[in-house]
């Protein structure tokens, strides 16, 4: 074999192996995945939503460049064309992430909160009088910017019982087809309400207690 075949086998190797990689990574990190790796945590690795796209993205832009050949058989320039259309792409990622997250952009939201609360396990809300105490909204995670529904349910700190609403989420989840949903439970809501100037009282949150977060979908 020449050393010009070998160096070519090698930097096919090395384009594969990014490319799985940065795949790999990002199907793991979304938090969707076949191993439930954040089934029973108590956080939310809320920071790695910000760090892991790009990183993941960098780590696929270098492998298909790799891959493709050509100019690109010399590594460093590989590597130098990837961090630009990364930039670019974080750039994409984070308008995406401030336009599109928040409220309830995918109208799934309701079906979700009636499921969540015909478990009739979930104390009335203190935000919400007459009604569950659950939240929900819409996120997008991954370089692929899936769509994710978040919930959050308070003052269910009962194994079985956060067992039976994660059972009535997913039965809804499977009839209605909704996207996935990532469902957080709080130990209970911290909602005070304070007196203002002219007699006008406002509510706020305070911190609050996260116990689990488990995935539907």
């Amino acid at each position: 074999m020449t050393s010009a075949a070998a160096g070519d086998k090698r930097r096919v190797i090395a384009g594969l192996l990014l490319l799985a990689s940065g795949l790999g990574a990002n199907y793991l990190l979304e938090r969707q995945n076949l191993f439930k790796l954040w089934e029973h945590s108590r956080y939310t690795i809320s920071w790695s939503d910000v760090f892991y796209p790009p990183l993941c993205v960098f780590l696929v832009t270098t492998g298909v460049l790799l891959l493709i050949g050509g100019p690109m058989r010399r590594y460093w320039l590989a590597f130098g064309m990837a961090i630009p259309l990364t930039v670019l792409y974080s750039i994409f990622f984070f308008a995406m992430q401030f336009v599109q997250t928040g409220a309830d952009r995918l109208g799934e939201c309701p079906g979700l909160d009636q499921a969540a609360s015909s478990s009739h396990v979930i104390p009335m809300s203190n935000v919400r009088p007459g009604q569950a105490a659950v939240g929900c909204a819409v996120e997008r995670r991954g370089i692929f910017l899936a769509f994710y529904n978040d919930m959050s349910v308070y003052g269910v700190t009962d194994t079985a019982a956060q067992e039976h609403v994660l059972e009535t989420i997913a039965e809804h989840y499977h009839q209605a087809h909704t996207h996935p949903v990532r469902v957080m439970f709080y130990e209970q809501e911290n909602w005070s309400v304070r007196d203002g100037k002219n007699g006008v009282s406002f509510g706020s949150r305070g911190p609050e207690k996260l116990i689990r977060v488990a995935s539907v979908g």
